[in-house]
């Protein structure tokens, strides 16, 4: 068998990279403005998904379509998100001045309330990409798909937790984030999502195999 073919093991692999790497920069590119980012990382996890399911590749092609489509849910979300980070981040920092029982009942509530806010962070840009809803139905089903499916969500927060780890504290870990770190952590969390989101339109993987079989 012929390594280099459009469609052995190699071939495939170089596409993946290359697609990863072109995600990646895409990613870095339109989130520039900052208000952009959700628009960017909805984008971003469109097409890894697409990707994962079809072993189609057009990265450009599928990360600008998406980033048009859902650009203004996605930053109203984004904006919604960084405000009450706001919140949180300022509650978190008066509560710790205090040093007293008013600042210590102040650090439990804003912790109780900090977790609905990172799950719904983890799942709602995905989310977004995934299903045409409303931003209520989506919050809402970003939520609760994260603790319907809790142990892929422990997963997820490994994944991130890991891979923030290893920027911070190896130092050849960090050229390879320059290089791709967006887009492989995209691919990674995509894997997940898109085992999870599978549960909810049944008639998807038959469909995928179907594309994926008159490509390859």
């Amino acid at each position: 068998m012929n390594l280099f073919t459009h469609d052995s093991l190699l071939s495939r692999f170089f596409y993946l990279v290359g697609d990863i790497i072109t995600l990646h920069f895409l990613w870095i590119l339109c989130s520039l403005p900052i208000i952009t980012i959700g628009a960017s990382t909805t984008a971003l996890y469109y097409s890894c998904m697409k990707r994962i399911r079809t072993k189609e590749g057009y990265p450009l092609k599928n990360f600008f379509s998406s980033f048009k489509i859902n650009f203004k849910q996605s930053t109203l979300i984004w904006i919604g998100l960084m405000i009450i980070g706001f919140i949180f981040f300022t509650d978190f920092r008066i509560a710790m001045a205090l040093e007293n029982t008013l600042g210590r009942l102040m650090l439990v509530t804003c912790s109780c309330f900090l977790i609905p806010y990172l799950l719904i962070c983890l799942y709602i840009f995905p989310v977004q990409a995934k299903f045409k809803n409303t931003i209520y139905d989506n919050l809402k089903n970003a939520f609760f798909m994260a603790i319907r499916h809790f142990p892929l969500t422990l997963l997820l927060i490994a994944i991130d937790a890991t891979f923030i780890l290893l920027f911070f504290s190896f130092v050849p870990f960090i050229g390879l984030a320059l290089c791709c770190g967006v887009g492989l952590l995209g691919y990674l969390n995509a894997n997940l999502f898109v085992f999870i989101f599978r549960k909810y339109v049944p008639d998807e993987l038959e469909h995928d195999l179907e594309i994926s079989g008159e490509r390859f």
